[in-house]
């Protein structure tokens, strides 16, 4: 039976491989392909070997919490490490560590890349191709098929890629031990720092590096390699007819120094232009060698020099082979190659020689080069392109590449090229990198020319130059000849021949290798024939010439040119014992020579016959140097040895390293072989500083990768066991003469000495090893003499001259060198010693300089081997102490100095130290290093700051608790334990504060907080044992703590939410969360402090508070109560907690809008504290409100907060900053919170352009201050100053922004304000006189105020959906538009403002399921002001231009109308069911204020029947037509035409049936009998047609006598309709349907939503009244005509907002438009805009067409004079005033309230098409009732007809509010009258009023 229970699991980790749904199956875990689990328990089938799991019990690693049970064949298992084995086990997968973290690292980026395509596509790019590479480089990996060297070269390469990547995304630096990740337990603080450092340079740099660590580990030679470059040149093919055989040799040229840079290259083509030897075919290359970067920037040319192999002269027609084969020149081409080595290095480029023939001038040849360079030179790109002509004329086909690097690093990166052969090219000369070990004895000899006698022949000859090499004996040296590379060497070398020619000049460069045993004996032979041109003729030879190698046994032959004389014969065999004759031409002119020479030569010679040569010796075998020579040759020449040493010092470095191993054999020769016969080499000194200057010139840059060749000689060829004696004995009599100052005029000083001490020791090491081998350990002198040494430099360091001051800091710069060397002859103890003595002897004031050098040395000790043996550490640790010690005190070298300790404590970790040393450091360092900590500037802060940092956290990590009681007995209790314990305090609380390690450092920083976090419990229990009760209690030190701990929580590296959930769980699996640990141990102490807690209250309210908005939810549950402590301490103390409330609420304010704190952090204020105060009786009542107060300022702080940033929110920003702001004013008396929200409320409406509110705003804290000469302090941008000159600047700027926001009405008290202080207080009347001027401008200003300001636009705009914020959720508001707002623009700026938030096309309330639900609802509809009567007004004939104004601002009612069908609706005329559902809304303040809206509070619903709605539209035509009449008077150019058209419209209207509809609807006995109620308002109907009538014949008559002759035929028609019209309403008293056929008697305008009149409309006959249809139609529909409509309308009829016209509805506004013809309009009216407006008056479905897209919007604007003063759209004249009618009419317009009597009709039995939509409040105040009642009468009408009000009727009076300034009266000119005083404007703020000049004092 097997076993089927749970068993714990064997193998714990898997991968998930299939997408796993848990469908029906209980307790199951979802997966998805790719996740992680962690297995716990398994579910087995079987048993034994059978055994198999089906099912597994675990998680999935994304959600540690969520556990449950899956199918086993879904996870493929994986190895894993598991730990702490149980309940709380961990699982770690085992795999590559590499492969692991590209996987964390893809993940990672993979979210910050996208992001990255918004923010920057070029990092964007950049990532990306990184994310490909490694994501490649992970699966060549996996494949495992790659090398060990392959695999560790893609590691570093990820690993680069992965640190580049790290540091561009800001992400964190991953510290770094070759390649492998670092456990931070596991190695010191100061590694971690310095592999931090590391991984910051490896992130650095503008892409990726993609260097392998073997690159980074070369060695200087390969360093210095890799800036030479290397020239391919592959020949392709010959484009020449030579006819015969051709060679051809490239080669590098110099045209700055005419000189050729290199070899030749060779190539041998046959007679048809194929190789000679087929196997090079298309793969004939050849590499120049060895270019430096200089010689990259020279002009160097590719030149190519042709000969033809074959005849002397060429017979086309001989097909037989020649005897002979001539080389004779043929042609030459150049290629510039500076412009080449521009273009793309990595690419082969074609190329195209031309190639210049010299056949019929061969004279020219060997300067033909030059000749074509200088031609190129002059053509604009040097001419190294060439065309398709040129490619088709005679020339050289080739292709180049440049490669760099060393030619040993560029074979293998291309095998193929190499593999198939290249010929390689090397330079003239030794290159820049030597190769150490490198062995040439090449000779380079140049044919320049030569010089023949023509003797008795007419023909000059044709002389061919034989050159061959021959040994001592005379024997010819076979193939030491090269003429061009890519061939074998030659015994003989054969020259070109020049066709007749006595004086030919070749400038041929060979090569001569001669091998080294007989080089020093050979000669050159020149042997010169005449060659005939018959074929078969044998060469005729004429003489010859020789060059010695070695002419006078000493030095090789000089460098240079050398005329040689010519010797003839004319047979081979007779040229022998010749070599004993002069060979220069000048030896015949020397004497010397000549003495010697026997009378008769046996060769004839000429003077005027000669050949010249040119020579170069690249050896390093074979010297040109005499000097050198002398060194070598020193034993058979003793008397030249002194002089030798001394000119060697004198050579150059070059001609030093080449023989460097023969010199220095030489010079250890002499020494070696004096000393071994008992006898100091006389000439030691020199030797030795002869050798000083080898091992100086070695350090040499240039030269150091001969230190190599310095160690093969040391350790294979060095053999001399007696020189150590000799160079101590120099070394101690060169620092001797340095003590004595003796040495200073000498070449070479101690310092130079000093330098190469290294080198020196590592001599007298191995020197002495060989003495001990060979002569066996027997006592002798060493350590004698090595002490004398010492001694010697102690003396030295002793010294106190500046002239020393180098050879002292070089001393103790190098010696640390010779550790090494001397540590293998003596002891570590005896090394200690001596270098100990010898430091001890410097003086103890050091210069910086020395005692750099000083701790520099300490430095080296610490990391030699001096340090891990006790014993010499007990010497080498207390001399580093000491030097530490006093920089630190002294603060002069502390990075050097804090490196040195860092070293010191790492060397602690690696190797086994006694305790007693980390206690020594401990006691000297841990308390100064502290005080150096705290003391330090910045410059040193950057310096050494973090390493120093790094030195204390690792002293700290090192302390146990026996350490921290033995550290704090140190200190006697009291003020040194005291002060002791606030330095560490205030070093770790600067350490968290002060950013000292960068914040990618994450590893670092929680390495860090780890160990304070162990320190600070120490500290803590120090402070509650030694400082907390009595009089040991000390409030500075608690500070302190606190300080720190609050600093610790709230630090942003412990913000563990806002990093991965990755790096979450890392860090909480090794650290938890520290927050959580310093958050309970601040609520224990707090807690233990009893008593004491009073002094902290309230300076620790702000500390705590932060840390109690740290997002971890028990940090927050464990400080919370310590406010509840608080305020019972303050209660018990003072009796209250103001004091705490207060600091707690201004503390709130900053810490939320900086960021801190969440709706959770509210929550949890709340709920706890109110259940603390709950458990208290004597706090529950203040208690309770001081948290409710509290939470609702968190919840307004809360919402400001989400909306501080962003244009977008601008609204929102401004809505919660009015919020704050009232909670300031109303809740708590925190006059500067208050102050401060005014000034970002000002700002934000100053930058909006909202001028007008802006001004109130600001004016808030103007009406705050006084006229007194109290000091103000600076705040908020203002100076410190009076408080009146604060005042006096506030309201200027709210005068300036009355005037920008054209309320000059609001200006002109504050204007009247001021001139009483400037006149009555501080008597400037320059200041008075320009008040003045600014208050008359702003009178005149509002007088023309028609032509300089339009009316604002007000709209009502309700939020319905849950998921709004709070403060607009489910509520309406007005909104109150400048005069350019349209519908469409606020509808845009709200869809901005919330993107998801969607329209709502009905302006029917929504239902419950709206509101409740989460998606966004926004409803827009215009409204009306309607205008609260004015006291002031009252009694006074006002002119419009000045109570316009106050008809649409200072308002908070607001009415709309929703047109319906009374009963089933009439088709066949609607005006008998047409009614309107009136809805008037009452704001939280009056419009404009300190916002632009404000909270609907208040709603009622008025419904007024068809007959109502009829009164209403005819009382606005006909207040229109007298209004018009009037302003023809003073207007005749603006308003005559439209007088014109109006009288057209209302006369000949046949629109809908006109003036019949009424009839049929009204006069008629079934309207009485259905609604006798309302057959009161028939008589009004009546009288109001009958007025009508009388002002059109008002209207006419005014026509008629400003009539032009254009206008009279139209004139005399509307006469005479109107005639007939008159008679039938005289004779009946009512209109007639028969008698009106002509057209209507009054135009009906039909109600609607106000705001959107207009009068642009066709011009066409028309009737103005618009049927019911469209206005039912219309109803629901939000998309009405925009307020421009209703601003172009009043312009046009030039009335103000109080005009009766003003107050129709839309829709009545709308049937007016038809009624006016546009081609009536005046010069300015827009008439492009009459189409549009057509459409959206006429068109039934024109506003619903498509209600997702609103028309285009115009830019919001502010109108200026210049603007509105021209035409009729932007001119408003004033109303007419009062006429005194005939008529006993009632003045009745539903937005102008007026007292009636009676009671309202009730309204009939039949519903409503669309049922009441009355929304009633509850709370309804005084002013709300009278305005709604007025509205309510108007609406209603009476039987009883009252008397005809004025045109401009009283309004009803507001409650009295606050004053903000002294009115005065003002008297327009047009008027006799008195007119009203200027009204005071009142603030939003009933207890806030400006201060009058008569109660404060200046």
């Amino acid at each position: 039976m097997g076993d089927f229970s749970w068993k714990a699991a064997r193998r714990k980790y898997g991968v998930v491989v299939y997408n796993y749904t848990t469908g029906d199956v209980k307790g199951c875990l979802p997966l998805e392909i790719g996740e992680c689990v962690h297995i716990l328990e398994e579910y087995c089938t079987g048993s034994g070997a059978d055994r198999k799991a089906t099912w597994y019990r675990g998680y999935s690693f994304h959600n540690r919490k969520a556990k449950g049970i899956f199918p086993a064949s879904f996870v493929h298992l994986k190895e894993c490490k598991v730990e702490n084995e149980g309940p709380y086990e961990s699982v770690i997968p085992i795999e590559d560590a590499i492969i692991k973290e590209v996987t964390f690292v893809l993940r990672e980026w993979n979210l910050i890349w996208k992001q990255l395509f918004v923010e920057d596509n070029r990092l964007f790019r950049t990532i990306n191709t990184v994310i490909v590479d490694l994501m490649s480089f992970r699966c060549q990996l996996l494949a495992n098929t790659l090398t060990n060297d392959q695999s560790r070269d893609m590691k570093e390469q990820i690993i680069s890629r992965i640190d580049w990547g790290n540091g561009k995304l800001g992400l964190d630096l991953v510290p770094r031990r070759e390649g492998k990740q670092v456990d931070p337990d596991n190695c010191s603080f100061i590694e971690l720092y310095r592999l931090h450092c590391q991984s910051m340079e490896a992130s650095k740099g503008t892409s990726p590096r993609k260097q392998t660590m073997r690159d980074k580990v070369r060695s200087s030679r390969e360093k210095v390699a890799s800036s030479m470059s290397h020239l391919v040149v592959n020949f392709k093919s010959l484009a020449c007819n030579v006819g015969d055989e051709s060679e051809t040799y490239f080669s590098l040229f110099d045209s700055s120094t005419s000189k050729f840079i290199s070899e030749k290259f060779l190539v041998r083509n046959t007679n048809k232009g194929m190789p000679v030897n087929m196997d090079k075919l298309h793969n004939y290359r050849g590499i120049f060698m060895d270019l430096n970067e200089a010689d990259l920037e020279r002009d160097l040319y590719l030149v190519a020099q042709i000969f033809r192999s074959g005849r002397m002269l060429q017979e086309s027609s001989s097909k037989k082979i020649p005897k002979f084969r001539y080389r004779r020149p043929w042609g030459t081409a150049v290629l510039f190659l500076k412009d080449v080595f521009a273009l793309k290095r990595e690419e082969e480029l074609d190329f195209h020689m031309k190639v210049q023939s010299c056949v019929e001038s061969e004279s020219s040849f060997p300067n033909l080069h030059e000749t074509l360079i200088k031609k190129q030179s002059m053509i604009i790109g040097k001419g190294f392109t060439a065309t398709e002509k040129d490619k088709q004329s005679i020339g050289i086909a080739v292709s180049l590449k440049l490669f760099h690097g060393d030619l040993t690093t560029v074979k293998p990166e291309q095998p193929m090229m190499f593999s198939k052969g290249v010929t390689v090219v090397q330079k003239i000369g030794f290159s820049d990198s030597i190769n150490p070990g490198e062995v040439r004895n090449d000779l380079y000899l140049t044919l320049v020319n030569s010089e023949f006698d023509r003797g008795s022949k007419k023909a000059a000859k044709n002389v061919e130059v034989t050159v061959t090499v021959y040994d001592s004996n005379g024997d010819l040296i076979p193939e030491c000849i090269t003429g061009g590379c890519g061939e074998d060497a030659v015994t003989k070398y054969f020259s070109s021949i020049f066709y007749h020619n006595n004086n030919p000049k070749w400038n041929d460069t060979i090569r001569l290798s001669i091998p080294i045993d007989k080089f020093q004996c050979a000669h050159i032979r020149f042997e010169f024939c005449h060659c005939s041109t018959r074929d078969k003729t044998e060469k005729q030879l004429y003489g010859f010439a020789f060059l010695p190698l070695n002419p006078y046994d000493s030095a090789t032959q000089a460098d240079g040119t050398h005329a040689l004389c010519i010797y003839k014969c004319d047979t081979a065999s007779k040229i022998k014992n010749y070599l004993k004759f002069p060979s220069f031409q000048d030896d015949f002119s020397d004497p010397k020579v000549t003495a010697n020479l026997p009378n008769q030569l046996p060769y004839s010679r000429s003077s005027k016959e000669y050949l010249t040569v040119t020579t170069f010796l690249c050896s390093t075998k074979f010297t040109q140097q005499a000097d050198l020579v002398g060194v070598f040759q020193s034993s058979s020449r003793q008397e030249c040895i002194e002089q030798s040493l001394r000119n060697l010092i004198n050579l150059r470095g070059q001609e030093v390293v080449r023989y460097l191993q023969d010199i220095l054999d030489s010079l250890f020769y002499m020494v070696g072989n004096s000393s071994s016969e008992g006898e100091r080499f006389k000439h030691s000194a020199e030797v030795f500083h002869a050798l000083v200057h080898i091992f100086n010139l070695l350090q040499d840059s240039k030269f150091e990768k001969f230190l190599c060749v310095l160690e093969a000689y040391l350790e294979e060829n060095f053999s001399y066991p007696l020189v150590y004696r000799d160079l101590l004995i120099c070394l101690q009599e060169k620092s001797e003469l340095a003590v004595s100052c003796a040495d200073f005029d000498k070449e070479y000083t101690v310092e130079n000495v000093f330098q190469v001490l290294e080198q020196i020791f590592r001599f007298i090491e191995k020197s002495y090893k060989l003495f001990q081998g060979q002569y066996g350990v027997q006592k002798d002198n060493f350590k004698q003499l090595l002490g004398s040494v010492f001694r010697s430099f102690g003396r030295i360091m002793s010294s106190s001259e500046a002239a020393l001051r180098k050879a002292q800091v070089m001393l103790l710069k190098q010696l640390n060198k010779t550790f090494q060397s001397l540590l293998k002859i003596i002891t570590r103890k005896e090394l200690a010693g001596l270098v100990q003595d010898m430091c001890s002897k410097m003086s103890k004031d050091l210069q910086p300089l020395l005692l750099e050098a000083k701790v520099q040395l300490c430095r080296e000790m610490v990391n030699s081997d001096l340090f891990p043996e006790q014993a010499s550490r007990d010497i080498v640790l207390p001399m580093c102490m000491s030097a530490i010690k006093k920089c630190l005190i002294t603060k002069r070298v502390l990075p050097l100095a804090s490196q040195t300790l860092g070293d010191i404590l790492d060397r602690f970790r690696e190797i086994s130290v006694h305790d007693g040393d980390s206690q020594y450091v401990l006691k000297i360092l841990f308390d100064l290093l502290m005080q150096t900590l705290l003391t330090m500037d910045e410059a040193q802060q950057e310096e050494a700051g973090g390493i120093m940092i790094c030195c204390l956290m690792e002293l700290l990590r090192k302390m146990e608790e026996l350490h921290y009681t033995s550290l704090m007995n140190t200190y006697p209790k009291g003020r040194p334990l005291k002060d002791f314990l606030i330095r560490v305090l205030l070093v770790f609380r600067d350490l968290i504060k002060r950013d000292v390690f960068p914040a990618n450092w994450t590893v670092m920083r929680m390495a860090t907080n780890h160990v304070i976090l162990t320190a600070i419990q120490y500290v803590a229990q120090s402070l509650t044992e030694d400082f907390l009760t009595g009089i040991d209690f000390d409030n500075q030190l608690w500070s302190n703590y606190f300080d720190l701990a609050v600093s610790f929580v709230t630090q942003p590296s412990l913000q563990l939410e806002k990093i991965s959930d990755a790096k979450r769980n890392k860090v909480k699996d090794r650290y938890q969360d520290m927050r959580v640990l310093i958050g309970l141990q601040i609520q224990t102490l707090w807690n233990g402090l009893g008593n004491q807690k009073r002094h902290f209250i309230p300076s620790l309210v702000g500390p705590f508070l932060e840390v109690t908005m740290v997002p971890e939810t028990d940090v927050r549950k464990a400080t919370i109560p310590i406010f509840f402590d608080m305020m019972l301490c303050e209660q018990q103390v003072k009796g209250n907690f103001t004091s705490l409330e207060i600091e707690i609420i201004k503390k709130i304010d900053i810490l939320i809008t900086g960021n801190n704190g969440d709706t959770e952090y509210r929550t949890l204020f709340n709920q706890i504290l109110l259940d603390k105060v709950q458990t208290e009786p004597v706090l529950r009542e203040d208690g309770r409100r001081f948290v409710v107060s509290v939470t609702n300022l968190l919840e307004k702080l809360l919402d400001y907060r989400q909306v501080i940033e962003g244009e977008e929110h601008r609204d929102k920003k401004m809505h919660c900053t009015f919020n704050i702001l009232n909670f300031y004013k109303d809740n708590i008396n925190r006059e500067e919170m208050y102050i401060r929200y005014i000034n970002k409320l000002f700002i934000l409406h100053h930058d909006a352009n909202n001028f007008v509110e802006a001004g109130l705003t600001l004016q808030l804290y103007a009406q705050l201050l006084r006229w007194t000469t109290d000091q103000l302090s600076a705040n908020l941008g203002y100076p410190s100053q009076k408080e009146w000159e604060r005042k006096e600047e506030l309201t200027l700027k709210v005068i300036e922004c009355f005037d920008k926001g054209k309320a000059w009405e609001y200006g002109i008290p504050l204007c009247k304000e001021l001139a009483e202080v400037y006149e009555k207080k501080l008597f400037n009347y320059k200041k008075l006189s320009q008040i003045l001027q600014r208050e008359a401008a702003f009178f005149n200003n509002i007088l023309e105020g028609s032509s300089l300001r339009q009316n604002p636009s007000y709209y009502r705009v309700a939020y319905y959906g849950m998921s709004f914020p709070p403060f607009v959720r489910n509520k309406e508001f007005v909104y109150r538009g400048d005069e350019c707002l349209k519908l469409a623009t606020i509808m845009s700026h709200l869809t901005t403002e919330f993107p998801s938030a969607s329209i709502l096309t009905s302006k029917a309330p929504p239902d419950d399921k709206v509101r409740e639900g989460e998606q966004q609802c926004i409803q827009i509809s215009s409204v009306k002001p309607v205008p609260s009567e004015r006291s002031e007004f009252q009694g006074h004939t006002v002119p419009m231009e000045i109570s316009n104004f106050y008809s649409v601002n200072e308002v908070d009612m607001f009415q709309f109308d929703l047109p319906y069908h009374r009963g089933e609706r009439n088709k066949d005329n609607e005006f008998k069911t047409l009614c309107l559902e009136r809805k008037v809304l009452k704001t939280s303040y009056k419009l404009p204020g300190i916002l632009r809206w404000y909270e609907v509070v208040q709603t009622e619903v008025i419904h007024l029947p068809p007959i109502l709605v009829a009164v209403e539209n005819m009382r606005t035509v006909n207040t229109e037509i007298d209004y018009l009449t009037g302003r023809c008077k003073s207007n005749t150019d603006m308003f005559f035409q439209q007088l014109m058209m109006r009288l057209q419209g209302v006369i000949n209207s046949v629109v809908n049936g006109g003036l019949p509809k009424y009839q049929e609807a009204f006069f008629c006995d079934e309207f009485a009998s259905k609604h006798p109620d309302e057959v009161c308002h028939l008589t009004e109907l009546k009288l109001l047609l009958v007025e009508q009538v009388d002002l059109m014949e008002r209207g006419l008559q005014k026509t008629e006598s400003m009539c032009t002759e254009e206008m009279k035929p139209l004139q005399k028609t509307l006469v005479e309709m109107f005639s007939k019209l008159k008679q039938d309403i005289t004779e009946s008293g009512s209109p007639r349907a028969g008698r009106l056929r002509g057209g209507s008697l009054g135009a009906v305008p039909r109600p609607g939503t106000p705001g959107s009149g207009s009068l642009n409309s066709s011009s066409s006959n028309r009737s103005s009244i618009t049927s019911a249809e469209a206005i039912s139609q219309d109803g629901d529909n939000i998309y009405m005509d925009p307020p421009e409509l209703t601003n172009r309308l009043q312009q046009s009829r030039g009335v103000t907002g109080s005009d009766p016209v003003l107050n129709q509805s839309p829709s009545s506004q709308r049937a007016l438009t038809t009624s006016v013809s546009s081609s009536n309009l005046g010069s300015g009216s827009r008439t492009s805009d009459t189409p549009t407006m057509q459409r959206m008056v006429s068109s039934p479905d024109a506003s619903n067409t498509d209600p997702s897209t609103p028309p285009p919007l115009p830019q919001r604007r502010t109108s200026n004079a210049a603007e509105i003063g021209t035409g009729i759209l932007n001119t408003r004249p004033p109303p007419p005033p009062p006429r005194q009618s005939t008529h006993d009419l009632r003045f009745l317009s539903y937005n102008v309230p007026s007292p009636t009597s009676g009671n309202v009709p009730p309204v009939p039995e039949e519903k409503p098409a669309v049922p009441s939509r009355a929304r009633n409040l509850s709370a309804v105040n005084g002013s709300f009732d009278q305005g709604l009642t007025a509205v309510k009468e108007q609406a209603s009408g009476e039987d009883k007809i009252p008397p005809l009000p004025p045109r401009v009727p009283p309004r009803p009076s507001i409650p009295p509010l606050p004053e903000v300034g002294t009115s005065s009266q003002a008297s327009p000119k047009e008027s006799a009258t008195p007119p009203p005083p200027v009204p005071k404007r009142t603030s939003m703020y009933r207890g806030v009023s400006s201060g009058s000049v008569e109660d404060t004092h200046m």
